[in-house]
């Protein structure tokens, strides 16, 4: 029987395959979505794939790897022999470790002595020991640095953020990418930038599935809802919404395409999605459907 790591290669092979099909993608959404792990395990599959390309491509190989010409076989060995040494890229057993919080769950922990780490419900983060850099897998955590060390850091697919000082909150999704500085300074960098961005305290930089990069200015109450029990929106479309409301709920809710760009606003107690449900029915036009999932469709 394949393990989960496997089954994850494999899937990652498919999404990168010619003959990919919307079959495969509903399949995959279906096997993404059925627990916390399986997505983990995909996410850190896809990290370790990306971390490979940029260590090959800064080791002086020229290394260009294209989605279109990936074969599962090819993915498969590639992913073997990088969970073999998985931390070679990662890296070593010694250097490193994954930490993950199941749904429900949150963890405190130290991944040096100059940083302190909230990981979040439903998330997971790659700790690296040398330099002192952490790799967002999925989720969110807040980070507190001091003692102005600049080899404190985040790496979020291929952008790196130096945290030197200060606190930080951090969200990983497929739909989006954020860092928001809550005090101090971060300073956010990939290769191909003409210059390093500096972020001060009050910013958000978000970084969107195309590589495309803003800054802004959101209310810290919103972003920091998270550590009362709460999420924020405003002006959200629903299937982002939901994406977040699913990290804190055992109980998945599915938005069918024709209600995903509705929007909402507010403030939404999580980690209950049945009565969250019930509360659309009553702010926008939909009807949800429950069962082992709950469905949502536009009236």
């Amino acid at each position: 029987m394949a393990t989960l790591h496997e089954t994850a290669a494999y899937w990652f092979a498919r999404l990168h395959a010619p003959d990919f099909s919307e079959q495969d993608r509903q399949r995959f959404t279906a096997w993404y979505n059925e627990t916390p792990a399986q997505a983990q395990a995909y996410e850190l599959i896809s990290a370790i794939w990306q971390a490979s390309e940029i260590a090959t491509s800064q080791s002086g190989r020229t290394v260009a790897v294209s989605p279109a010409l990936l074969t599962r076989r090819g993915v498969l060995a590639g992913v073997s022999a990088l969970m073999l040494g998985a931390f070679a890229v990662l890296p070593d057993p010694a250097e490193a470790t994954i930490r993950a919080t199941r749904t429900g769950q949150q963890m405190t922990f130290a991944a040096s002595p100059s940083m302190t780490v909230l990981l979040d419900s439903d998330s997971s983060v790659a700790v690296h020991g040398r330099p002192r850099t952490l790799a967002l897998l999925y989720g969110q955590i807040q980070v507190n640095c001091r003692g102005d060390d600049t080899r404190n850091g985040i790496d979020l697919e291929q952008w790196h953020a130096c945290l030197p000082s200060g606190s930080f909150n951090m969200f990983r999704s497929p739909l989006k990418n954020t860092l928001t500085v809550l005090s101090g300074t971060a300073v956010l960098s990939c290769a191909g930038m003409a210059s390093p961005c500096g972020l001060r305290a009050g910013e958000r930089a978000t970084i969107l599935p195309d590589g495309r990069l803003s800054i802004d200015h959101p209310l810290i109450d919103d972003v920091m809802a998270w550590r009362s029990g709460r999420l924020a929106f405003r002006n959200t479309p629903l299937s982002e919404a939901v994406e977040e409301m699913n990290r804190y709920s055992t109980t998945k809710i599915l938005v069918q395409d024709s209600a995903a760009n509705l929007r909402i606003s507010g403030f939404y107690h999580f980690g209950q999605n049945a009565a969250f449900a019930h509360l659309l029915e009553n702010v926008l036009p939909v009807r949800a459907t429950f069962g082992k999932e709950i469905t949502i469709v536009k009236l």
